[in-house]
Order: structure tokens, then C-alpha cells, then sequence
């Protein structure tokens, strides 16, 4: 079985390094706000998404001026390589794929849709909502 680890450097300066599981990391990444209707103004911007509210479905996005905004996965797009996990899908063939691991591959404006690939590497096309970082 596939060990999901990732090894980490805790310093640059030391050599140590830690192999930690997949589920104890937490990336921030950048991500462009879209579809703001609320705050126009934001849409093209860069946001950094700080962490995930399962309860709410929303990221806590840290904005350009610093403020923090609950924002729904359908108001961001994740750029490339990020790491990622399915969720979401309904259909029974699909459901399958629901907590798999996935790099984001890039993202289709006109569709809508991320192409992903998951672990055994196959691609998929993903709704921005079907998403999880």
C-alpha cells in the first residue's frame, strides 16, 4: 500500500527532515477571486486561502488588503499543481472518486471545470464546488 507521506524540511538552514501523512499538512494557497457579485472590484485578484470551513463550505480567504472573507469554492480558481481532494459527487459512478487525492492539472474558464488527476492517473473534469483544498 501507497504510504501518502510527504517529507518536510523544517528549516532551510537544518537537515532534519520529517515524514509527515498527507492529513496532518495544510497548504495556503493563492488563488484568483471570481464571481464576486457582492465586491465587483475583487474579481481578477489574488487571494491566499488560509483554511477550510466544512460546516459552512467556505474558505477563509486572506483578501489583498489583508481583510479575511468566507468565500465559496464556486468563488475561487486553485492554479496549477496544486493538491487537492475530490468531494461532492453525487452520481454513483462518480462517487467513487469522493476523498481521492488529485493535482489540480489546469482550469477551463469556458466549462468551468478543473481537470484534476488522481492518484492512479486518470484526469477528471471537476466543478469548482467538487473541489477541496
Amino acid at each position: 500500500a501507497e504510504r501518502q507521506r510527504y517529507t518536510v524540511q523544517l528549516d532551510e538552514a537544518e537537515s532534519e527532515q520529517l515524514s509527515v501523512k498527507v492529513d496532518n499538512l495544510h497548504l495556503i494557497v493563492q488563488v484568483e477571486l471570481v464571481d464576486l457579485a457582492g465586491s465587483p472590484h475583487l474579481n481578477g485578484a489574488k487571494g491566499k486561502v488560509l483554511s477550510y470551513d466544512p460546516e459552512s463550505s467556505r474558505y477563509h480567504v486572506q483578501l489583498p488588503d489583508g481583510r479575511l472573507a468566507a468565500l465559496s469554492p464556486a468563488n475561487l480558481i486553485l492554479p496549477p499543481e496544486t493538491r487537492c481532494a475530490v468531494a461532492g459527487l453525487e452520481s454513483a459512478a462518480a462517487q467513487r472518486h469522493n476523498g481521492t487525492r488529485a493535482k489540480v492539472v489546469g482550469y477551463d474558464r469556458e466549462t468551468g471545470r478543473y481537470e484534476v488527476m488522481v492518484a492512479e492517473g486518470s484526469h477528471l473534469k471537476l466543478k469548482r464546488e467538487n473541489i477541496r483544498v
